[in-house]
């Protein structure tokens, strides 16, 4: 196997059916690698609305005071969430507009973006993200993309919010930073204003932040590489974390089905632990993180609620188990990064 084969390079028909049930963008919003300018974008994605505050009323016709609906700018019929009086709605078109500034000057493009998703891939316009793809860097032979992520919600729940995050392309695992605590999530959150000026200093920060977690990441893995950790301290150390970290904690009533989710668990970490691009790092630290990422990267939910955007979510979000295993490892080995 080529392990530094770059899928995102291939034509378009390859590249997708490559990346099809791989990618944590596979089946999630719609591609924008066509895109040729930020209106294609938005046009593309279906992103180009944003939302109004309306009226709450009772069933009686009271009035409900200080607090409003948010209604879908281009379906008033389409209430999105419900907010204060301080609420204000920043359309898609203002709140992701450095994307355009990042894309222009040349330092990413257009990947895919739309409305998100809630249960059975319902469509959830109170949420909306981009994703635009930078450049691919290298860590041994490996090669992964990076991309940036941004997210806006008109309910009130996150306002706009930016995140780096990675991709190792041989398996499409997901990949963020693990060991900066509280540091690793820090989302940029940009400043609504229609000044070109704001926008280009919010676009060169994101730019700036990007090529920082990406060195950092770099440095993370070379210090993850240099520490041994072998099948049994796998077995005895980081298996009983991840049961712990799952809540997989067997219980009269459920035992049965207890015993099952925890071999069903056990197993799939051994999978990913066995698979053969990890075997480079063969009694590492970074075979663990690598192991941890490809699992929980791709590990199917305890309870399936269809929800198709579950595996980018994860992502985004920081893959909670592994930075926890990669903590872990760091505490107990004295592995520290200077940022």
């Amino acid at each position: 196997m080529n392990y530094a084969t770059n899928y995102y390079k291939t034509n378009t028909d390859t590249r997708n059916k490559i990346l099809k049930r791989f990618s944590m963008f596979d089946g999630v919003g719609l591609d924008l690698t066509s895109a040729k300018s930020y209106d294609d974008a938005l046009k593309m994605s279906g992103l180009d609305y944003s939302a109004e505050k309306v009226p709450l009323y009772l069933a009686d016709g009271t009035k409900i005071e200080n607090h409003f609906g948010v209604a879908k700018s281009d379906n008033p019929s389409c209430i999105l969430g419900v907010v204060g009086n301080q609420y204000h709605a920043v359309g898609n078109r203002d709140a992701f507009a450095v994307a355009e500034n990042i894309v222009n000057e040349g330092y990413a493009n257009y990947e895919v973006g739309g409305p998100s998703m809630k249960s059975q891939s319902a469509l959830d316009y109170a949420k909306s993200f981009l994703v635009l793809k930078g450049d691919d860097f290298q860590i041994e032979d490996d090669i992964f993309n990076s991309f940036v992520v941004f997210n806006n919600s008109f309910d009130g729940s996150t306002g706009v919010q930016y995140q780096v995050i990675c991709q190792r392309v041989v398996c499409m695992n997901g990949m963020v930073r693990y060991l900066g605590g509280k540091d690793n999530q820090i989302k940029i959150k940009i400043q609504h204003t229609e000044s070109a000026k704001d926008r280009i200093k919010t676009a060169n920060k994101i730019i700036m932040k990007r090529q920082n977690d990406i060195e950092i990441i770099k440095k993370e893995a070379q210090a993850f590489i240099a520490q041994g950790f072998t099948r049994k301290e796998f077995e005895k150390e980081i298996i009983p974390l991840v049961l712990e970290e799952k809540k997989l904690v067997e219980k009269d009533k459920e035992r049965e089905r207890g015993h099952e989710r925890v071999a069903q668990v056990v197993n799939d970490l051994m999978q990913a632990y066995n698979a053969d691009d990890t075997q480079n790092y063969a009694s590492s630290a970074y075979k663990v993180i690598l192991a941890l990422s490809d699992y929980e990267s791709h590990a199917e939910p305890l309870r399936d609620t269809g929800n198709g955007q579950i595996y980018m979510n994860r992502i985004v979000k920081g893959m909670a188990l592994t930075t926890t295993v990669a903590q872990y490892i760091a505490k107990t080995r004295n592995i520290s990064i200077k940022h």
